[in-house]
């Protein structure tokens, strides 16, 4: 067996194979085409003759008493003696059957025997005058269309399959006129076609044997030239090279191994690529582990800087008077743009975005530092503009690599809306007003940090509305180039930001990258892409935009919960398919809790369910055993049922329903949030 397998992949027994496929391949080409003609010239001959013996068989015929012999039913002498002719014509040429048939010219669908004169030995019975039959198939249908039309002379039909019992044949249909010449019957006849199949047999025999010989005499005289020049010199550089590849040192030269040029040359090769091989594993070994260590240390830099600004999001899934999410995308390993965002305290959030001159390693150091500077005074207290004066007098006093740094930093009150911000030669945001668009919005522009000491900026205000919206961006993004070089631009950007500008700020900041991706295609990444955008939303001020329930955790509450959260839905109006997921999502996360959250053990939740602006905010809180159901892998969905792994598929649905889902552990109680827009 082993011996068989080897023989597989031996390269002689591969290359006289697939000649002796070749020469069978063609003398099969060969016999197809012989058959195919063969069977064509038979078939040209025999719908020949059989049209003449047809046109012959339509002058014993007289067109004028067709009628009159269906009246009479064939009592006629005149029939008797056309018959009789019929029959002798029928035994004479050796056909199978000679008919005359009258068609139904109303619909094609049937016809009435005339006459019908069946031959010797054949296993057909003769229809009586007057036999009715309906028409074989479409085909015939058509065929007899066409000749009282008058638009064949005559209709072949060749059977070879679906015969029923009959030998192959050929018939031939050919009209029968009146004296006037209008058609009034057919004349058919069928002619056996034995021969055609007798005489395809031998031909085929013959040429399969004649290919196996010549298969068989080219095979022994090919393979002892292709072992000689081809195989043997083969296993000699392939016991080379695979020796080589073990051992990494020079062997015995190859030198000439063929005759054949190509080959020998191959020889040559591998003798200087060993050679070269050598040379350039060992300046290679010093590359690649210089090369190793500076990849290493641009990875831990890379997640040093991934996690010096907020990377989880939702940033603050508690908060329903705003919403943020930001990006960062750098060119190469590590970049230069930041962005932060920060609670100062309940009431001020803290937003900044930058972008340092420069890339690489050393725009990450200075991005590093502006970032901590800008954090730590931010804290401290003081308008934008104090701040980004004191960033820049420190960055100044040790900037002896002359960078700078773009910065936009500004401070939300939440409670009124009011955003406080100052520019130090940033690109200018872009802010959606509701029921409107996003729109470039122009402010006063400082000098960049970094660039002078002792400079002085200016603070100007923002007023943000409930369901306003705030973008913010580094040149990275309209700056982005294509293959042509040519940029997104601004007005590609606000564009996109209008296509999208109903969305959460993370399907915001998702659709602009997508637009931006779309356009530059293949072109490599220029600069770094750094994005934010935060929805204001504002503190409700009714009361009843909010409710909270507290029941037994156990699966006798559920009707309980269901019914707390159908009526808060149906007051706020709620249209029937957001209730409906809404609903789903519910009753998985309780059922969850009340089967899981206690064990053995009795307990509570509750159940708070939140509406502002648009949005339902529904929250499940319990004290029992800590469990983030979102730490579950997503299931498999193309596989079957049985296939598939038991659990995950609930809150898979739950995530896909809701627009957010979000869990935190906080206070010993699991809290899982999830909102929902319509």
């Amino acid at each position: 067996m082993a011996k068989i397998r080897d023989l597989k992949y031996n390269l002689a027994f591969n290359i006289i194979s697939a000649v002796v496929m070749l020469l069978m391949v063609f003398s099969l080409i060969v016999s197809a085409i012989g058959y195919i003609s063969f069977t064509n010239s038979f078939k040209r001959e025999y719908s020949q003759t059989t049209y003449h013996m047809a046109e012959t068989a339509t002058l014993l015929v007289n067109g004028d008493y067709i009628d009159k012999y269906l009246e009479t039913s064939g009592t006629t002498i005149s029939y008797q003696k056309t018959k009789g002719y019929l029959d002798s014509f029928c035994r004479r040429m050796d056909v199978s059957i000679v008919y005359v048939i009258k068609v139904d010219e109303s619909d094609y669908k049937s016809f009435t025997s005339v006459f019908n004169s069946v031959g010797e030995d054949t296993p057909y019975t003769p229809w009586e005058i007057g036999y009715q039959q309906d028409t074989t198939n479409e085909e015939y249908e058509m065929l007899y269309r066409q000749l009282y039309a008058g638009e064949i002379d005559r209709g072949i039909v060749y059977r070879t399959t679906d015969l029923r019992g009959a030998p192959p044949h050929i018939t031939t249909l050919v009209p029968v006129k009146d004296s006037s010449g209008n058609v009034v019957s057919l004349m058919c006849i069928q002619r056996p076609m034995q021969e055609l199949i007798d005489g395809r047999r031998p031909y085929l025999i013959n040429i399969a044997l004649s290919g196996a010989i010549l298969a068989v005499l080219v095979s022994v005289s090919y393979a002892l030239y292709i072992n000689k020049e081809f195989v043997n010199p083969l296993k000699r550089i392939n016991e080379e090279t695979t020796r080589f590849a073990k051992e990494n040192k020079k062997g015995h030269e190859l030198g000439k191994v063929s005759k054949i040029n190509e080959i020998s040359s191959l020889g040559y090769a591998i003798d200087t690529m060993e050679s070269d091989m050598l040379s350039y594993i060992e300046n290679l070994t010093a590359v690649t582990s210089e090369k190793e260590r500076i990849g290493a240390e641009l990875n831990v830099a890379k997640t040093i800087q991934e996690n010096s600004v907020p990377n989880i999001f939702p940033a603050f899934p508690h908060r329903t008077d705003f919403d943020v999410f930001a990006s960062m995308t750098p060119a190469k390993e590590v970049g230069g743009d930041f962005y932060n965002f920060f609670l100062i305290d309940d009431n001020h959030l803290a937003m900044v975005i930058a972008d340092v001159s420069g890339k690489g390693i050393p725009a990450a150091l200075f991005m590093m530092v502006t970032n901590i500077l800008i954090s730590d005074r931010t804290r401290m207290g003081g308008t934008p503009a104090e701040i980004l004066t004191f960033v820049n007098d420190n960055i100044c006093q040790h900037n002896r690599a002359d960078m700078f740094v773009t910065v936009w930093l500004g401070i939300l009150d939440i409670e009124t809306g009011k955003i406080t911000a100052a520019n130090a030669g940033h690109d200018d945001p872009a802010v959606y007003r509701k029921d409107g668009k996003f729109e470039i919005l122009k402010n006063r522009h400082g000098l960049v940090v970094g660039a002078m000491e002792g400079m002085n900026y200016t603070d100007f205000e923002i007023q943000l509305n409930k369901g306003d919206k705030l973008f913010l961006y580094t040149d990275g993004v309209p700056e982005a180039t294509d293959k042509d070089n040519k940029m997104f631009s601004i007005d590609g950007m606000i564009d996109s930001l209008n296509q999208n500008k109903e969305k959460t700020p993370k399907k915001i900041l998702s659709g602009v990258k997508s637009s931006v991706d779309a356009f530059v295609g293949d072109a490599p990444q220029f600069d770094d892409l750094t994005m934010m955008c935060i929805e204001y939303k504002g503190k409700s001020d009714n009361s009843d935009c909010k409710k909270a329930l507290t029941v037994d955790a156990s699966n006798d509450s559920l009707h309980e919960v269901m019914s707390f959260v159908d009526t808060f839905l149906e007051e706020k109006e709620c249209p029937m398919k957001t209730q409906l997921q809404i609903d789903l999502a519910v009753e998985e996360v309780f059922v969850n809790i009340a089967s899981y959250a206690y064990g053995d053990g009795v307990g509570t939740a509750d159940i708070t369910v939140e509406y502002n602006d648009g949005e339902f905010v529904i929250e499940l809180r319990d004290s029992g055993v800590k469990y983030n159901p979102l730490e579950k892998a997503d299931p498999d969905i193309t596989l079957s049922a049985e296939e598939r792994q038991i659990g995950g598929l609930g809150i898979f649905l739950t995530k896909k329903n809701m627009d957010n889902v979000s869990y935190d552990y906080l206070d010993n109680h699991n809290i899982l949030r999830m909102t929902k827009k319509f």
